[in-house]
């Protein structure tokens, strides 16, 4: 097994709740209390808008089972650029770890940490700016993981069970508390909806992959986790599980007091404050405010566990000589220091860049097709790799990975024609860039040893 597969067995702190936990947390983030404000109106009916929520959940059911398999066969930090890594070769590892790292997480976490501040507006009369409460989130996130392995997974686990409590509580009140006022949409900009299959469904099923995304923590952090044959596939499956039965509740609330072509803003945009907006119709302004400060707490849970995954990630990079050696040093107490100080500085500085968001929807399509490298690792290595034990195999191998790469597939192609050559054109020269600044990162592989 190659160093980036090995794991110092006195960093396993964390068992299957723990880990369950800070997957949980990665998933259930700004995507919930955002995204669908942003295409309900773009879908049009209850059945479009509750669509990519179903499929996102299949697609990351079948990502997770697969990723679990390698999960428990390779349990090392930054598993899923591992994965690809030694199916498909180190250039290919290496984008996946790339392209991961920037949009799944640097980007990821300040664009959360900008939702988060949209949340706090809410809250604080004090005149304080999104980027001043970002920076702030950010620091403190960071600040929570330094006094110890332990001590940060439980902060993360601690924050993890307050998010399911508020989601769990939003979705119980949201389908069961009497409701007074609904949100409909004037009459004359009532539009006939786009078919179940159309490129408006795709695409928010694409956008909604987002939400979901941090199935893959679970393998990203298996060099942290207790029994990992055991413990990665039951948390992976019990993670997924519980997200998916949140996210359709928490759905179900919104279109009980908003019609999904009156998810809009003023300015015709989309809405960008969904939960709070709800929250407040559903429950009061009282309540609605506690409702956005829980939200608001459960956004900075999901800055803590981005940066707990992207340390990972850039452990296993430096392990693999992708990146300079420093980057993937433990301190004695376990703790990855500096690789979440850069995640940390290159977050800050991701919030100096304009337009976020569209830096986000420029790259979902390369997002898509190299996490899909990730899942059809599985494929690859059960061919290579036939004698290695596995403790978890892929239920309905090979049908489970095969439905998660087609379903994938739909909606990167769907995007493809929406977005037309732009779309394609930003990926490839994403692609070059990454590929040129390669020799400048690459250093040699170095041992598992840690300081």
């Amino acid at each position: 097994m190659s160093s980036a597969g090995q794991s110092n067995e006195r960093f396993r702190v964390i068992g299957a709740v723990g880990a369950t936990g800070i997957i949980v947390a990665s998933m259930v983030g700004s995507g919930i209390f955002a995204i669908t404000g942003q295409f309900g109106a773009d879908v049009g009916t209850p059945t479009n808008l509750l669509a990519p929520w179903v499929i996102g959940g299949l697609l990351a059911l079948c990502g997770g089972l697969s990723l679990a398999e390698l999960g428990a066969m390779i349990p090392c930090s930054g598993g899923s650029v591992e994965f690809a890594r030694r199916a498909f070769g180190s250039t290919t590892g290496y984008l996946v770890a790339m392209v991961t790292i920037l949009s799944g997480y640097l980007l990821s976490i300040a664009v959360v940490g900008l939702f988060l501040a949209e949340y706090v507006d809410r809250l604080v009369v004090a005149d304080l700016s999104d980027h001043t409460i970002a920076i702030a989130a950010i620091v403190i996130a960071f600040a929570s993981q330094i006094p110890g392995l332990r001590a940060g997974y439980a902060v993360n686990t601690a924050l993890s069970i307050v998010k399911i409590g508020v989601v769990a509580a939003f979705v119980l009140g949201g389908l069961l508390v009497p409701i007074s006022a609904r949100l409909e949409a004037p009459v004359e900009t009532v539009t006939n909806a786009p078919g179940l299959l159309s490129p408006a469904v795709a695409n928010a099923t694409l956008a909604v992959s987002f939400a979901y995304l941090g199935w893959s923590t679970g393998a990203d952090i298996a060099g942290d986790i207790k029994r990992p044959g055991r413990n990665v596939p039951l948390a992976i499956t019990a993670s997924i599980v519980i997200v998916f039965v949140l996210y359709i509740g928490v759905n179900l609330a919104y279109l009980r007091v908003i019609d999904p072509q009156a998810m809009t803003d003023p300015n015709g945009g989309g809405m960008k404050a969904i939960g709070s907006v709800a929250a407040t119709l559903l429950f009061g302004e009282r309540i609605g405010a506690l409702m956005t400060a829980a939200i608001a707490l459960l956004l900075f849970s999901t800055v803590v566990s981005g940066m707990i995954t992207a340390a990972r990630i850039l452990e296993s990079m430096a392990h693999a000589g992708e990146i300079p050696a420093w980057m993937g040093v433990r301190r004695a107490n376990g703790v990855p220091l500096r690789g979440l100080t850069v995640v940390a500085l290159l977050s800050l500085a991701s919030l100096g860049l304009g337009s976020l968001g569209q830096i986000l929807d420029m790259l979902t399509v390369l997002v898509n097709i190299f996490s899909s490298l990730s899942v059809a690792a599985v494929l690859v290595l059960r061919r290579t790799m036939p004698d290695t034990p596995r403790p978890f195999r892929v239920p309905l191998y090979p049908f489970t990975p095969i439905v998660y790469l087609a379903l994938a597939a739909w909606t990167v192609v769907a995007s493809v024609i929406t977005g037309g050559w732009f779309a394609i054109a930003a990926s490839l020269v994403t692609v070059v860039v990454l590929l040129a600044v390669r020799p400048l990162l690459a250093r040699r592989p170095t041992a598992s040893s840690r300081m």
